[in-house]
């Protein structure tokens, strides 16, 4: 295969049970972890690889386009499917990660089979914009990757070790389907590490995914406002001793505590509980209420739920309202596992962080009770807490992880 066809490529992907948070080289992308079957008669429209400008207007927007059909032994279910965006108006069913399923993201394809789609558009993307044609065949070299498992999955013997192999003892085969011609994806990954989710987030905290010296600026001007400090970088995080990371994701809340940004032994676990399901919940309780609702995957109901455009947005605030219910268990079990980590670390506990997509839809209405919670146990000495922006919360993992693959070896 001619070198133009060969794109090599530094990757950090976390993959999270309602979205994937993505970077390609230096470009980040985020997008439903959702596919679909592509059945016959449901095949969008090819496009004319002649039509040069059509086919430049499809690869300008492809993450909502994506059709691919997948070949991998790291894959059980391989087949053709839509993924992303493409999913949710595809007319057949969405999978979905199933939040309440005990299978683990170690164990799903559908994390593989949404990053080998997003990598392969990329490349794709890469080309057509250098060579302004689409070819049959594509190589691609991933030759650093870096993702991220939950903790009580990375915590059983070898599953770091063979999900990390699902990655790179293979070569994964990409078709792309959206034009006359289709384009053939070799896909390889030469280094690959698994890093558990929470302790990316805090590695992503300290230092800057850009620049990797200790970040600074914006995502720490809360807690600055809310304790009157004079400035706060990730430099100060190790400083503060023990940090309780709290990472609240779709379908798993994570709980890691580090001490100069390294884990604490036997102080991190994972419970099997998060927003998805509480939006899961939320969606059964109000199609019980109002049945002429058509069914819909979470991720569509609580983007509609934080819509908030304004007082007569009655839709959102019902939405919301239905799913601030469901968060009430969420919450008391995150309290009580607050709880447990004060009492086997004595109380030194010298930071909350709270992250990750779910956290901002805790905040609004769970923001003074924590606080409350947390200067209770502490009555000295209470520990920062630091709610991250919403701008950051949903990729910190990813930042973390973005630094990992750039100083890997």
């Amino acid at each position: 295969m001619a070198d133009n066809n060969t794109l090599h490529m530094v990757d950090a992907s976390d993959g999270g049970n309602g979205f994937m948070k993505v970077q390609l080289n230096n470009l980040r992308f985020i997008f439903p972890s959702i596919m679909s079957d592509v059945l016959p008669g449901k095949e969008l429209e090819a496009i004319d690889v002649n039509d040069i400008d059509n086919v430049k207007a499809t690869l300008a927007d492809f993450i909502d386009k994506m059709d691919v059909k997948v070949q991998s032994p790291a894959i059980r279910d391989n087949g053709r499917y839509f993924v992303g965006p493409q999913a949710s108006i595809s007319g057949t069913e969405p999978i979905n990660y199933n939040v309440k399923s005990s299978e683990g993201k170690s164990e799903s394809d559908i994390g593989l089979i949404c990053l080998f789609s997003i990598i392969s558009y990329y490349a794709l993307s890469k080309f057509f914009e250098n060579y302004n044609y689409v070819p049959t065949n594509l190589n691609v070299v991933v030759d650093k990757f870096a993702t991220a498992l939950p903790i009580d999955e990375i915590k059983i013997k070898g599953v770091q070790q063979s999900y990390a192999k699902r990655f790179a003892d293979y070569h994964h085969l990409v078709t792309i389907n959206n034009f006359s011609t289709l384009v053939h994806v070799d896909l390889s990954f030469k280094k690959v590490f698994v890093d558990p989710e929470g302790v990316a987030a805090i590695t992503g905290l300290i230092f800057d995914p850009e620049r990797l010296n200790y970040r600074q600026g914006e995502i720490f001007d809360d807690l600055v406002e809310e304790y009157a400090l004079s400035d706060f970088t990730g430099e100060d995080i190790l400083k503060a001793g023990n940090v309780l990371i709290i990472d609240i994701g779709d379908g798993t809340i994570d709980f890691a505590v580090t001490n100069k940004g390294i884990r604490v032994p036997n102080q991190n676990r994972s419970i099997l509980n998060g927003v998805g399901i509480s939006a899961e919940n939320a969606i059964d309780a109000l199609r019980q209420k109002y049945p002429v609702i058509a069914p819909m995957d979470r991720q569509t109901f609580i983007k509609i739920a934080n819509r908030d455009k304004g007082p007569n947005d009655k839709e959102s605030k019902v939405y919301k309202s239905f799913l601030d219910e469901q968060t009430s268990n969420l919450e008391r079990q995150i309290i009580e596992q607050v709880r447990d980590f004060h009492r086997a670390l004595h109380g030194q506990i010298g930071m909350v962080v709270l992250c990750g997509g779910g956290a901002n839809v805790l905040k609004t209405h769970f923001h003074d009770k924590f606080k409350d919670v947390i200067q209770n146990l502490f009555p000295f000495n209470a520990p920062y807490i630091l709610w991250v922006r919403k701008k950051y919360a949903q990729t910190l993992n990813l930042d973390g992880l973005v630094v990992r693959a750039k100083v890997m070896k």
